[in-house]
């Protein structure tokens, strides 16, 4: 179905709103006539018609096969082709010219179909929704919108250099040279040469122009990690000692050990979160320059990473950025995370991790009682993770998920029966027996007792 009401669908041009008749009409003035021009994403084809009445043998591509036959019935022309095609796997193209208006937005990884153009075109005319005027929310069609500078960057890693910059101020604009405060941001590009040796990196987080460090999705590892456990600082690590040392090292059950702060330095491991910004905890290693935080500042200097934070700086060589712009537009737009946890959970998800063991993240603090700060944002997202096929290992004697509560406490309501639950390749079987004795009503006021520890290693009675 091609009226989903993202594209633009009428039978004449004189149906299509004005800022996309607009573009292609700015188009064709910048390229003049003779031209050979690919229009990607040309949707029912009104633009390539516009181009090809400029004197230009166009060849529209687009992948809905119902949006070009439309556009064979109502916008054929004799110096006009309409093909399918993907942008995700984009096919080989020769033209001098490729027009590329509103579709990078639609593609969730979109260089491979910038760097299929930088191969067979000279020139790049491309458009995108403008970020700081008119901001990504979760829009149904598109996986991000873009900044002037994250636009460029974008263009620059696959091979385009931006010579001029054009936009739109409103939907209903004509294109206006160096409009950049508009709702929509127009790039003029020429073929650059790509950098000998660049390793390709995950899609660009951008601040200030300068393009921060990033890592890459799971798309672009070449073993994305399926077996991993992230290492807290509570109590329950002793159980990641005790089941790795049993089996002779940590291979053994896990392809990646992920550290949080300071433990960063006491475990082997393969990743370091540590979301604090450095800057801040500087702050705080100088008024107290013997503490633990000033200790961990000292060793994050000189590791090589990656260590995951929230913003990169280069006298901390081993600092990446965590992808929150790259989290929110591929996996979930919740922007929760109120602890350092809550990033590796959902830096998991990210990578595609199937497998996660949760060891030493039990919040235990004295008061936890009173104040679970931390804690149920991580079992969001383990809940999130869970729904999304991960499978979750939490030690017996940690507090995250209940774990150290017996099976009966874990099934609050149940006090007057015992349940079993069976677990069989059809699905869980159920038990129900009502129990011969009830608690008195001094077993039953202890259960409701808020005054101690839920968490019985910190049991200090």
């Amino acid at each position: 179905m091609i009226d989903t009401g993202e594209r633009q669908i009428a039978p004449d041009v004189s149906g299509i709103r004005r800022d996309h008749v607009a573009r292609y009409e700015w188009a064709a003035r910048e390229i003049g006539r003779g031209k050979a021009v690919v229009d990607f994403a040309c949707g029912i084809g009104y633009g390539s018609q516009i181009l090809a009445q400029h004197g230009n043998s166009v060849i529209g591509h687009d992948v809905s096969a119902e949006a070009i036959e439309y556009a064979n019935q109502h916008y054929a022309h004799d110096y006009a082709v309409f093909v399918v095609a993907d942008g995700n796997q984009p096919p080989a193209v020769r033209a001098d010219v490729a027009v590329c208006f509103e579709t990078i937005e639609h593609i969730r990884d979109p260089r491979p179909l910038l760097r299929a153009l930088a191969d067979g075109c000279a020139t790049l005319l491309a458009s995108v929704p403008n970020e700081s005027v008119f901001p990504w929310q979760n829009h149904a069609f598109h996986f991000r919108h873009y900044t002037a500078a994250q636009f460029a960057a974008l263009l620059a890693e696959t091979g385009w250099t931006v010579t001029e910059w054009y936009g739109q101020a409103t939907d209903e604009s004509d294109v206006e040279k160096d409009c950049m405060n508009g709702r929509t941001l127009i790039a003029k590009a020429v073929r650059s040469e790509p950098a000998a040796g660049k390793v390709e990196t995950g899609p660009l987080e951008a601040a200030d122009g300068l393009i921060a460090g990033s890592i890459a999705p799971a798309a672009n590892e070449s073993i994305a990690p399926k077996r991993v456990a992230i290492l807290g600082l509570g109590p329950s690590v002793t159980q990641y000692l005790e089941l790795t040392k049993r089996m002779g090292g940590r291979r053994k059950h896990f392809d990646e050990v992920w550290c949080i702060n300071a433990l960063g330095d006491v475990f082997a491991c393969d990743r370091v979160f540590h979301m604090d910004d450095v800057r801040i905890q500087e702050i705080r290693a100088a008024a107290a320059p013997d503490s633990n935080i000033a200790t961990m500042l000292a060793w994050l200097k000189t590791h090589p990473g990656p260590v995951i934070t929230s913003r990169a700086h280069p006298d901390y060589p081993g600092l990446v950025e965590f992808p929150l712009q790259e989290f929110l537009t591929e996996i979930d737009g919740s922007a929760y995370f109120n602890s350092t946890a809550a990033y590796a959970i959902a830096y998991a998800i990210y990578l595609g991790v199937e497998h996660l063991a949760v060891f030493g993240n039990d919040f235990t603090y004295e008061n936890s009682h009173h104040a679970e700060k931390g804690r149920a944002c991580v079992e969001w997202w383990l809940g999130y993770a869970k729904g999304r096929g991960m499978q979750i290992t939490v030690p017996h004697v940690s507090s995250l998920l209940d774990a150290c509560n017996s099976p009966a406490d874990r099934l609050y309501g149940y006090d007057t029966l015992e349940v079993q639950i069976q677990r069989t390749a059809d699905g869980p079987i159920v038990t129900k027996t009502p129990r011969a004795t009830l608690p008195s009503a001094a077993e039953i006021e202890a259960r409701y007792d808020h005054t101690r520890h839920v968490n019985p290693l910190l049991d200090k009675e």
